[in-house]
């Protein structure tokens, strides 16, 4: 009777638990709906091919792959990192794990922020995917989750947040936050999901033993917020370099009273052409509203101590105005600083070319390029080292109105023409036929005008040689014979003048060129 009785209360307490399960599920799903969001449909295997430069013949092409990892986030857009889609002419996209790939196209592109949305067009290949949801803020302490497609298989390893820190971008120079997070996963840095639970928290892009750096979430949505409100501009930064004011004497010197607090600015003007509202020995105590201590961190209500450089990225954009209290002249003072926008062509020697051909001009086997990072890291990855001193020398210096860019004499292609300076090389070119050379397109417009029938090529001081001389009359008749026999399309590339703009969508670098003839036997090898 008893064990009657006991049936009947559990039959009794299962079809009331029954009649709860509709409510039951609604509170699960709500506290923990991590269990219904699966990752596997919201990761991307991601192919780039993209064309590979060679700086010192920079005719030359050949083709490199990437392989990366993106996430599905609303909108059909899949974000990843910049690095490794430059310079691309194709992209494929596997969900999954598996089944065919689908042809992915750029939505767009930020070099600086080191972001980019994908898309495709294939309408089938949203079926069964899922977006993810971007933590904001996002939690600077406890596991992760990294996730990437191996093999057609999801690895799933774990790590731990170690801090939210201020580095550089990976490509660029402008201040950025980054998660940083210890893992003992291998080959990652490449875009991969670094998650807690259902929510995105970060992209990897950097890995250095069991140390992972990602670009957090929080970054990824105010730029996607940004854009969806057609306000981002791209990155701005602070043109000017500090000093901590940890020494009480260079504060005392400076007449600032109290404890030892902000900065002492020590150079300004970084963004050429620009003035700069910050000026040396300035002491930059405040930035829209947060104190900057004597180490230059301020206390972020998110992420604790960052330092200041974050407040340049911090939902602000190039072109929009910061508010600094500063100590000048033995008073504070209020200035408003506007965020200079963030360029490669910021500096002489561009660490940076993104989407476009290289340039160079080829006279008389004469082979003329723009200086740049590029250029120097044909010497390998200890260039600073191993390339020539001189060359090195100029990425300290600035650029200026009189002197936008350095153009170098790379290499002489051994022609009748040139006889003699088969030898030259990695020479900084100062004039031709007179002109100055600021630009490598100064070099087209002087050889338009030679002087007695020679163009006079004028090498800058300090170098080897100081002057060559070709004759004019025979240089259209050497151009054919070099491209011909080098295989050289044209005798000069450039690229046309940039249009500031933050969105890149479909780079298409333009050829202004003379073609080169079509031999009538094969060309010598």
């Amino acid at each position: 009777m008893n064990r009657l009785l006991l049936s009947l209360n559990r039959t009794t307490l299962t079809l009331a638990l029954l009649a709860l399960v509709p409510f039951l599920n609604l509170q699960v799903l709500t506290a923990a709906d991590s269990g219904a969001f699966n990752w596997d449909n919201a990761i991307i295997h991601i192919e780039s091919t993209s064309k590979q430069y060679n700086y010192i013949q920079p005719w030359s092409r050949s083709e490199r792959k990437s392989f990366k990892s993106g996430v599905v986030v609303e909108g059909h857009q899949i974000i990843t990192t910049a690095d490794g889609l430059q310079d691309q002419t194709l992209i494929r996209l596997k969900k999954e794990g598996g089944g065919l790939f689908s042809i992915g196209r750029v939505v767009w592109i930020d070099y600086q922020a080191n972001l980019a949305a994908l898309t495709t067009d294939e309408k089938d290949f949203w079926t069964g995917l899922q977006p993810a949801r971007l933590a904001d803020p996002v939690p600077i302490t406890g596991p992760v989750r990294i996730l990437c497609w191996r093999d057609d298989q999801l690895e799933n390893r774990q790590g731990e947040i170690d801090e939210m820190t201020v580095d550089n971008s990976a490509l660029s120079f402008v201040s950025v936050p980054a998660l940083k997070i210890a893992s003992t996963i291998a080959g990652v840095g490449f875009g991969e999901a670094v998650t807690v639970g259902d929510k995105l928290i970060g992209l990897a892009y950097l890995q250095g033993g069991d140390t992972v750096l990602a670009v957090p979430s929080s970054f990824i949505a105010s730029i996607l917020k940004a854009r969806e409100d057609k306000t981002f501009t791209g990155l701005g930064y602070f043109d000017f370099t500090w000093d901590p004011a940890e020494n009480p004497l260079n504060l005392d010197y400076l007449k600032l009273p109290g404890a030892a607090r902000g900065v002492i600015v020590k150079e300004t003007g970084l963004k050429p052409g620009v003035e700069s509202p910050v000026k040396p020995h300035d002491v930059i105590l405040n930035i829209d509203g947060f104190d900057i201590d004597a180490q230059g961190n301020y206390r972020d209500p998110q992420y604790k101590k960052l330092c200041l450089e974050n407040l340049s990225s911090r939902n602000k954009w190039a072109g929009m105005e910061c508010k600094f209290k500063i100590w000048r002249d033995g008073k504070e003072q209020n200035i408003v600083y506007k965020l200079p926008k963030a360029e490669f062509s910021d500096d002489l020697i561009p660490s940076q070319s993104f989407d476009k051909d290289p340039e160079y001009v080829m006279a008389g086997g004469f082979v003329f390029v723009p200086l740049s990072e590029a250029y120097l890291r044909s010497w390998g990855g200890n260039w600073r080292q191993r390339a020539p001193f001189r060359l090195a020398y100029y990425d300290m210096d600035k650029v200026r109105p009189e002197r936008p860019q350095r153009v170098v004499l790379s290499q002489v292609l051994p022609n009748e023409a040139n006889i003699g300076y088969e030898g030259l090389r990695n020479a900084v070119i100062d004039e031709v036929n007179g002109v100055k050379i600021k630009e490598i397109s100064d070099i087209v417009t002087a050889l338009k005008s030679p002087v007695n029938g020679f163009d006079v090529f004028k090498f800058s001081p300090g170098e080897p040689i100081q002057q060559a001389v070709l004759d004019a009359s025979t240089m259209d008749q050497a151009n054919q014979q070099i491209m011909s026999r080098y295989h050289i399309p044209a005798d000069h590339m450039l690229n046309p003048p940039v249009v500031p703009e933050a969105v890149i969508t479909s780079p298409a670098p333009t050829l202004t060129s003379t073609p080169a003839p079509k031999p009538k036997s094969k060309p010598k090898q």
